[in-house]
């Protein structure tokens, strides 16, 4: 149950609270600790191909690389994280992406080519695809009351984001100093410890769904049933398309900090910093966001996206790396939109369908995060690493009042009272 202050309303649950829960302690240490490997994994592997290619567009393919499989993988996937045990689905994905980072790191050692490298990248991201579907119906299930649920969903969020900026600023340190493939094999192994704190202090539970391992033809009707579901939705819908028209401004600066670094005549440690900028920002944005009540955050999606693009704009005047840095970390701040809404929308899912539907929206997200990084990087080989990231900003800007107007405010405003009180 949550505390309640002396007046009898019930108080924010604290994060000491949430953490002694030893089933949202491992779940929470398990994702933290894999993505603080996936974000040095990527620097390596970006800092790798812009050496050998001397492109924007090449460093920028390496991220467009990582988000590619989800398309296809969140998308067919999806469905398996409710019609399988999700902690046994969650411990599978990690193990396979530790073998498979492993042979990333022998084909870093024999240099082999850099298509190798970015299938490899595919290959990992492919194996992982349901892992965040499963996680994310996985977290809903651990609470009874949807509002510590949500307190926690923001928890492991910040705490993401933070690791973002350790891992991408430590990150430029570590493959600068040691190299590419020492920093991989500190992902191989943050898998493995993922998989054995999972395993070890969360409870098995049944599938949401029955059918057991689904084939080709059960994966496709399964895709197309959440699909229908989305579409059918308003709320879900709507909160989808606001994610998914945000990506060119949110993904800009990250896809590229490291060519934006060099055309300053600064090292990979630069491009680090500049990586780890956004992430901050989040972080900061995350920390104001928990702070606001359930209904608040629902009500402040909107407004706090439309204000992300804006300190952007200011890139057109190609400033000073370190500017460009607090301009991408205010950008952050308002990225924190994105919390209150993954949340709301996977408590809003029904149950059997939260995995597929969380597939499905995560599947949209990774096809227009893919574009998107592709996109700025040409953009940076055509103008200036400066000025794709000003064009990314005005462009998802001038696309906003398209959301705004169908914008469905009060459904989701009924929705957070009901669902979060």
């Amino acid at each position: 149950m949550s505390q309640r202050d002396p007046g009898g309303e019930r108080a924010t649950p604290t994060y000491r609270s949430l953490l002694a829960r030893s089933e949202f302690a491992g779940l929470f240490s398990a994702r933290v600790l894999s993505d603080w490997g996936d974000q040095l994994a990527r620097v390596a592997i970006a800092a790798l191909v812009l050496h050998r290619s001397g492109s924007a567009l090449f460093a920028a393919s390496v991220f467009a690389v990582s988000f590619l499989p989800q398309v296809f993988g969140q998308a067919l996937l999806g469905p398996v994280a409710d019609r399988l045990p999700r902690r046994t689905l969650l411990v599978v994905c990690d193990l396979l992406r530790a073998g498979l980072v492993a042979l990333l790191v022998l084909a870093v050692f024999r240099q082999l080519p850099l298509a190798v490298l970015l299938a490899l990248v595919f290959g990992i991201e492919l194996v992982g695809s349901p892992f965040f579907a499963a996680s994310q119906a996985l977290l809903v299930e651990l609470f009874e009351d949807t509002s510590r649920y949500l307190r926690a969903a923001n928890l492991l969020q910040l705490t993401l984001q933070l690791n973002q900026v350790l891992g991408v600023a430590l990150g430029g340190l570590v493959v600068a100093s040691v190299g590419a493939d020492r920093a991989l094999w500190l992902d191989a192994a943050s898998f493995v410890v993922s998989a054995v704190l999972l395993g070890s202090l969360v409870s098995a539970r049944p599938a949401a769904a029955d059918g057991g391992v689904p084939g080709l033809r059960e994966l496709g009707r399964d895709v197309r049933e959440g699909l229908l579901y989305l579409r059918g939705d308003v709320r879900l819908r709507s909160m989808a398309g606001l994610a998914w028209l945000m990506l060119l401004a949110m993904l800009a600066p990250e896809a590229v900090a490291l060519p934006l670094a060099r055309d300053h005549g600064a090292d990979t440690r630069v491009g680090g910093l500049l990586l780890a900028a956004v992430p901050l920002g989040v972080a900061v944005g995350a920390a104001v966001v928990a702070r606001w009540t359930p209904a608040q955050q629902v009500h402040r999606m909107l407004p706090m996206a439309a204000l992300l693009p804006v300190p952007l704009l200011a890139m057109a005047v190609d400033p000073p790396w370190p500017v460009a840095g607090v301009l991408f970390a205010l950008a952050g701040t308002c990225q924190a939109f994105l919390l209150p809404l993954m949340g709301t929308f996977t408590v809003l899912a029904p149950e059997p369908l939260r995995g597929r539907l969380n597939g499905v929206a995560g599947a949209g997200f990774s096809l227009i995060s893919a574009l998107a990084f592709v996109a700025v990087g040409a953009l940076a080989d055509a103008t200036t690493s400066a000025t794709a990231v000003a064009l990314a900003a005005a462009a998802t800007l001038l696309a906003l009042p398209l959301v705004w107007r169908r914008w469905p405010a009060q459904e989701l405003d009924d929705a957070a009272a009901e669902a979060y009180s």
